[in-house]
């Protein structure tokens, strides 16, 4: 059996599983699609660690922070930092887009260009390689505020619905806090046995992580129509330069920031990355990150215990770059000409977007850039299908880089004396 773990452990069976699953994804299709129920059986052994610690973490947290003097400014230090992270990225995305212009280059293809001028409805039907579209409904603000509090925190816990157990877990670990020291250290003594357990539970997914990567790269890229990947290459390439300038500023942050030198800060997240990119999920990628933070950049546990939860589920700075990037987009493929106030208006909705998509996936989350381009009058329909086409290429680069971002600004709000922490 150490064997067995060494080989799965080494770095050589994670390139060869890598590539293996590109192959298999792109060349055999069909026998992707069958790994189907392996990728679903992988996610489900991590997805059912990712609610209990996040709920266990962040109320632990709270308690601490509202209890402790030190960490007073914490939580307006972290808030100030992500909306500032946020704004940055949305305009990175907004200013890629206008240099890039994809939206000029992807109307060159006949097959975009007919799909504006047909029968949109119809077509986005026929066409979806996710879920149907019909449950596809606008969404607004009053939806996203509408949905922070459960109405029954059992089904928030059964659902899945990271943004409600956070706002819940604010809730509780508030109402602890202001309860008698006995009471508190028996709640945080609690939910710290109860966060070691399901992170003892995520060991098995560890240790099997190759095999994971191969079934979910494998099964994700068989679902590809290559000739809507033809129609949108120029666009995915000016979509990665967006994600790319984020990971180079996450990387200039943690060589900055992070108690460890940059190559062994990369190191350790090497495990959490091959995870956010294979599972393409911000949610699972939280456990294993919280655990390097840390363990192996030692970072305060109290804070990365509140700082990533949150960051994971409110700055998902990689979705309000791609939300402002798929905006001006679609703008330029309408030739619609967009004022300065216009630009402005699509950087803040970016950012509200990214909150509103905390807790949904697939074309419901694509189809969220409604709420920007409603205001705008521009629509979203006919161009919608190739964007669902185009997320399997897209999703994993957004999820790492989003990844890395959290990790950077963790490292710059609670490493306040630099590399002073590790040799």
């Amino acid at each position: 059996m150490s064997i067995v773990s060494k080989i799965l452990g080494s770095g050589y069976t994670t390139i060869v599983c890598a590539v293996m699953a590109v192959i298999v994804g792109v060349c055999f299709p069909d026998v992707g699609m069958s790994f189907i129920p392996l990728s679903d059986m992988f996610l489900t052994l991590i997805s059912v660690s990712i609610i209990p610690i996040i709920f266990s973490s962040v109320t632990c947290s709270v308690i601490q922070m509202l209890t402790s003097k030190l960490n007073s400014m914490t939580v307006p230090k972290i808030i100030m930092i992500f909306f500032g992270a946020l704004v940055f990225s949305g305009v990175v995305g907004l200013v890629v887009s206008v240099i890039f212009l994809p939206g000029t280059k992807v109307m060159e293809s006949k097959v975009i260009s007919d799909m504006i001028f047909q029968d949109v409805q119809r077509s986005i039907q026929e066409l979806s390689i996710y879920e149907p579209l019909d449950s596809l409904k606008k969404f607004s603000l009053l939806d996203f505020f509408a949905g922070l509090f459960p109405k029954n925190p059992f089904k928030a816990f059964a659902d899945g619905n990271v943004l409600q157990v956070l706002t819940l877990s604010i809730l509780v670990g508030t109402a602890i806090a202001h309860t008698s020291l006995q009471k508190r250290s028996m709640a945080i003594k609690g939910l710290s046995v109860a966060m070691q357990a399901f992170k003892n539970i995520l060991k098995l997914p560890t240790k099997i992580l190759p095999l994971g990567m191969f079934f979910l790269i494998s099964s994700n890229l068989a679902k590809i129509n290559l000739d809507d990947i033809n129609a949108m290459q120029y666009f995915c390439v000016s979509a990665l330069v967006g994600f790319l300038l984020l990971v180079v500023i996450a990387i200039v942050l943690i060589a900055t920031y992070s108690p460890l030198s940059l190559p062994r800060s990369i190191a350790s997240l090497k495990e959490t990355i091959i995870v956010a990119f294979s599972t393409c999920s911000n949610q699972a990628t939280l456990p294993f990150l919280i655990t390097t933070l840390i363990e192996k950049l030692k970072l305060p546990k109290s804070g990365v215990e509140l700082a990533i939860p949150l960051g994971i589920t409110m700055c998902r700075v990689s979705n309000a770059m791609y939300y402002a990037f798929v905006a001006v987009f679609i703008a330029s493929i309408y030739n619609e000409p967009l004022s300065f106030f216009q630009y402005g208006f699509i950087v803040l909705g970016s950012i509200m977007t990214s909150f509103a998509t905390s807790g949904v996936s697939g074309v419901i989350a694509i189809g969220m850039i409604s709420m920007i381009l409603d205001p705008l009058n521009l629509p979203v329909e006919s161009i919608l299908v190739f964007l669902i086409a185009v997320d399997p290429i897209i999703n994993p680069f957004r999820t790492v880089s989003s990844l890395l971002m959290n990790a950077a600004l963790s490292c710059l709000i609670l490493n306040k004396d630099r590399r002073s922490v590790c040799a």
